[in-house]
C-alpha cells in the first residue's frame, strides 16, 4: 500500500492540496486490517492534522443510503412487512398516481403524454432495489410533461412519519418492476420504516443499528449532536487548480458517520453471525436481484454513468456487467481497471466517499473524503488507487 499512501500523502499536503484529508480503511470478518489517515481536517493555517487517532465524522450522502435499507429489512425480520407485500397500505399516497409515458399512438401530437394506472403494486424489494419506478420531480421527462400541462414547477414531495393524502402528484417512470432508476425510493424507504416503526428514522436507527454496534460517531441529527458535529472533516470544493471551503448549515449534513463506526458496521455485516440481521436477510444485501431476462436488469446496464465511479468502470462502457442488491450496487464480472473481483457490492456519495464490500472474501473497504463536485476527477483517481491495491493486497 506503500504507493497509495506517498500519492495521497503528496495530494494532501499544502503545497498540492489536491485534497484536504482522507481515511482509508480495510476490514474483514474479525476487525480492521488496515487505516490511512492523512491531510489536514480544516483549511485553516492551525489545521490539526488527519490522522491515525483522529476520529473524524463525514457526511455520507449516498453513501449512507444502505443503511436506512437496513432498518427496512429489520422491520420485515419484526413481521412488520414482507418484502413482496405491497407497500400502498403504508405508503398510500402511492396509490394517487399513475405511469408517465410518451404517447406513441395517432394522437400523439395532441396528445404527446399518456399517464395510465399502474397495473401492480409497489413492493418493498422494488425500493430497495431501485425498481419501484418513483423519481423526483427533476426528472426530464416530468418536467416536460408538466409543461406541457401548463403547470408551474413542482417542489419535490418528502414522505414524512405521517400521509399527506393529495399531496404527492409526481408520476412513476415505468410499471414497478420494469425497470431502474437510481431516484426517490430512498425517500419511501425512509417514510416506510418511520412509520411501521413509529419512529424518526434517526431516532430508529440509533436505537437498533448504531447503539447495538456501539457506533457511538454517527448520527442523523447532527443539530441535536454537536460533539459529533464538531469533528467533522471539513468540506471543500475544486475551484480550478485550487480547493476552496464550503459553507453549508448543520442542518444540510443528514447521516454522518466516522472510519471507526462505518468499519464497525462492515464488520458486522460480513459476520457468519450479524447482530443486526438474521442470516437470509444479511445475505440479501449481496445477493442480485434482477433475473438476466428482465427490464431492470436491462436497465441498470445501460445506466453506466450513475455507477462507472463506484464500479471502478469506464463512464461509457455499455451493457455493465452489473446487477443490483437489496443494499446496492453488485458487480457480476471482474473489472480489470479497477480490480473489483466479481461480487462486489459498491456505492458511492456525494462528497466523493466509496465503499465496497464482499461477503465471500470476507473482505470491506472505504475511501473517505469530503469534496466536491461528485466525480471529482482528481479524488476518484486518488481513490480507485486506494481500491485497486487494496483489492489486491487483501482479497
Amino acid at each position: 500500500m506503500e504507493h497509495f499512501e506517498a500519492k495521497l500523502s503528496r495530494a494532501a499536503t499544502p503545497a498540492v492540496r489536491d485534497i484536504l484529508g482522507a481515511i482509508a480503511v480495510v476490514v474483514n470478518r474479525e476487525g480492521t486490517v488496515y487505516h490511512y489517515a492523512t491531510g489536514y481536517q480544516t483549511m485553516t493555517i492551525d489545521s490539526l492534522p488527519v490522522d491515525h487517532d483522529s476520529d473524524l465524522t463525514f457526511m455520507m450522502a449516498s453513501a449512507g443510503k444502505f443503511i436506512t435499507h437496513i432498518a427496512a429489512l429489520q422491520c420485515v425480520e419484526y413481521g412488520l412487512i414482507s418484502l413482496d407485500e405491497s407497500v400502498h397500505s403504508v405508503l398510500p399516497e402511492l396509490d394517487e398516481v399513475g405511469v408517465l409515458s410518451r404517447n406513441d399512438g395517432p394522437e400523439a401530437l395532441k396528445r404527446p403524454f399518456v399517464v395510465s394506472p399502474i397495473s401492480q403494486k409497489v413492493t418493498l424489494r422494488h425500493l430497495l432495489s431501485h425498481s419501484s419506478g418513483i423519481d423526483y420531480e427533476s426528472n426530464p421527462l416530468v418536467q416536460e410533461w408538466r409543461t406541457h400541462m401548463g403547470e408551474e414547477p413542482k417542489a419535490d414531495y418528502h414522505p414524512g412519519m405521517s400521509p399527506v393524502m393529495n399531496a404527492y402528484s409526481t408520476p412513476f417512470l415505468y410499471e414497478p418492476g420494469e425497470g431502474w432508476m437510481y431516484g426517490a425510493s430512498i425517500e419511501w424507504t425512509a417514510a416506510l420504516v418511520s412509520r411501521l416503526t413509529g419512529l424518526r428514522l434517526g431516532e430508529y436507527i440509533k436505537e437498533h443499528i448504531f447503539n447495538p454496534l456501539s457506533m457511538t460517531s454517527s448520527t442523523y441529527h447532527p443539530q441535536e449532536n454537536p460533539e459529533i458535529c464538531s469533528r467533522i472533516l471539513q468540506m471543500v470544493r475544486r475551484d480550478g487548480d485550487r480547493i476552496v471551503p464550503m459553507d453549508y448549515t448543520v442542518a444540510e449534513l443528514g447521516l454522518i458517520c466516522s472510519a471507526s463506526d462505518i468499519s464497525k458496521l462492515f464488520v458486522d455485516l460480513l459476520s457468519p453471525k450479524s447482530k443486526l440481521l438474521r442470516k437470509d436477510l444479511q445475505e440479501a444485501l449481496f445477493e442480485p436481484q434482477f433475473s438476466p431476462s428482465s427490464a431492470a436488469r436491462a436497465a441498470i446496464r445501460r445506466d453506466t454513468e450513475m455507477y462507472a465511479v463506484p464500479a471502478g468502470m469506464p463512464m461509457n462502457m455499455t451493457m455493465a456487467p452489473v446487477n443490483h442488491s437489496l443494499a446496492a450496487l453488485v458487480v457480476e464480472e471482474d473489472v480489470l481497471y479497477s480490480g473489483i473481483p466479481a461480487g462486489t457490492v459498491t456505492w458511492n456519495g456525494m462528497p466523493n466517499l466509496i465503499w465496497a464490500m464482499h461477503r465471500e472474501k470476507g473482505l470491506a473497504m472505504a475511501f473517505l473524503t469530503q469534496i466536491l463536485p461528485v466525480d471529482d476527477e482528481k479524488t476518484v483517481d486518488l481513490a480507485m488507487e486506494f481500491i485497486r491495491r487494496a483489492w489486491r493486497t487483501f482479497g
